[in-house]
């Protein structure tokens, strides 16, 4: 009777930790506190901003199809890599697209790059997050856009930030 009641009370206590884990009862030091703005899925409006602290461009946010994604750009110079920092939270949608497929930087000229590498989370769960890169930008463009397709059925999400 002992060995039930404690295999019970370690089962409980597993579902509790497990529940805590998931609800993200604690902020991540890594987000910042951005502004989000709810967008229809049929929608490609530009996403609400808030500044980072520190940080030389902001982060922007994008809510839609049950998915919360924050981008913010950890590097956007001329003549280096493009590396951004993505974060994407949701309690309903499987996040295990391969953001290699269905994200693009473009620019102001309309020329697209393709990302070179994901280093983050792998496919599936509901909270990802990693970093994006992308070869260097050729020409000077005044804006770049960080284009995801498709994500949680909504067609476009478009994260932009002025260069010049």
């Amino acid at each position: 009777m002992n060995r039930k009641i404690f295999l019970c009370g370690v089962l409980f206590i597993l579902m509790g930790l497990g529940l805590a884990a998931c609800s993200g009862a604690t902020t991540p030091t890594w987000v910042p506190a951005p502004a989000t703005v709810k967008v229809s899925s049929a929608s490609t409006a530009q996403p609400s901003a808030s500044q980072s602290s520190g940080a030389r461009f902001e982060t922007k946010s994008h809510e839609g199809g049950s998915v919360t994604v924050k981008v913010t750009p950890l590097a956007l110079g001329l003549e280096q890599p493009l590396v951004f920092d993505l974060a994407m939270d949701t309690h309903s949608v499987d996040l295990s697209d391969d953001l290699t497929k269905i994200v693009i930087v473009r620019d102001d000229a309309g020329k697209e790059y393709a990302p070179i590498a994901w280093e983050g989370a792998g496919p599936g769960g509901h909270h990802r997050e990693g970093k994006l890169k992308f070869a260097a930008l050729t020409g000077k463009p005044k804006y770049v856009e960080l284009v995801i397709k498709g994500l949680a059925r909504v067609p476009e999400r478009v994260f932009r930030w002025e260069l010049s």
